[in-house]
């Protein structure tokens, strides 16, 4: 995601249908060796980590994963993960859902880079502010990551800030950020604008809902998508096309944002959609809902979700 791409990520293609398919995992049996059980293993935690195993084998086959005599642990790279949080952050999820809520909480981890075998000078913050971007991402990333720079943003979600590379990201860390000798006000402003001049280009897709009320998608596959929605250059000339002085928005996914005019009468029919996304991903971000004005973003309120069916 370089520079060299920039030209193509202002290009903000239009949100289509798409079908996700659930694949059943018993396909995909694993090849790690089996441990012998231990006696003092939660009900469920074996037949669990052999679940984590399947979706790692499937999704990120490049992953270096092993195990421990601890039958709630799985070694992924130079990262040891507890599975007692994770299990039960999914009980109760089935399917897509399921599969989507283990994938989010393993993607940070087994998609990381390995330590270089020699330490790598540090980058000056002259260079790496070009590269800033500022990101959204769920709040389980602090828990996975716990030197991850960021601040909390929602209830489900942190702001966080990344270095901008071919085809990926790199996360902000503490030692990154703290090599630097700045404070993290003045990163995030960086971010934010070096993300608002690579969006100059968006174009924003704009449809009616029923006999009153118009409804926005920004779909991307930059990585940016959610993002915009702490972008006001972004969020004003969505408000612009929709027409109403308020209009509410949404992140389902990473790569999409969706937002609707406040005087909608789809309110709930649109607010099913976003959970609908986030569920099946890829990418989950939240459910959540936010209230966009000239007086800046807020999540709405109970009355508010109320007329939503929430």
């Amino acid at each position: 995601m370089g520079s060299d791409t920039s030209a193509a990520r202002n290009r903000y293609r239009l949100l289509t249908r798409r079908s996700l398919m659930a694949t059943a995992l018993s396909a995909f049996a694993p090849s790690y060796p089996a441990l012998g059980a231990s006696k003092n293993a939660p009900e469920g935690a074996l037949a669990f980590r052999d679940e984590v195993l399947i979706l790692l084998r499937r999704d990120f086959p490049d992953a270096p994963v092993s195990l421990t005599d601890d039958p709630e642990e799985v070694v992924i790279g130079r990262f040891t993960l507890y599975l007692g949080n994770l299990r039960r952050k999914s009980n109760g999820l089935i399917g897509i859902e399921r599969r989507a809520a283990i994938l989010d909480y393993l993607r940070p981890l087994a998609t990381a880079k390995p330590l270089p075998s020699q330490p790598q000078p540090a980058e000056s913050f002259a260079d790496a502010s070009k590269r800033l971007r500022i990101q959204l991402v769920p709040n389980e990333y602090e828990q996975q990551a716990p030197l991850l720079t960021c601040r909390p943003f929602s209830k489900r979600l942190l702001v966080a800030y990344v270095l901008d590379e071919q085809n990926r990201y790199q996360m902000v860390t503490r030692p990154i950020f703290e090599s630097w000798g700045v404070d993290q006000q003045t990163v995030e402003e960086i971010a934010k604008r070096n993300l608002e001049l690579a969006s100059g280009g968006v174009q924003v897709h704009i449809s009616p809902t029923g006999k009153t009320g118009r409804f926005a998608t920004l779909a991307d596959e930059s990585g940016y998508a959610a993002a915009s929605l702490l972008l006001p250059m972004v969020m004003d000339q969505i408000q612009e096309g929709l027409r109403t002085p308020s209009i509410i928005a949404a992140v389902p996914t990473r790569d999409i944002l969706i937002a609707w005019s406040s005087d909608s009468e789809e309110k709930a029919r649109l607010a099913n959609a976003v959970t609908s996304y986030a569920s099946k991903g890829p990418y989950s971000r939240s459910t959540e809902l936010f209230s966009y004005s000239r007086k800046g973003l807020r999540p709405l309120n109970a009355s508010e979700m109320a007329k939503h069916g929430r």
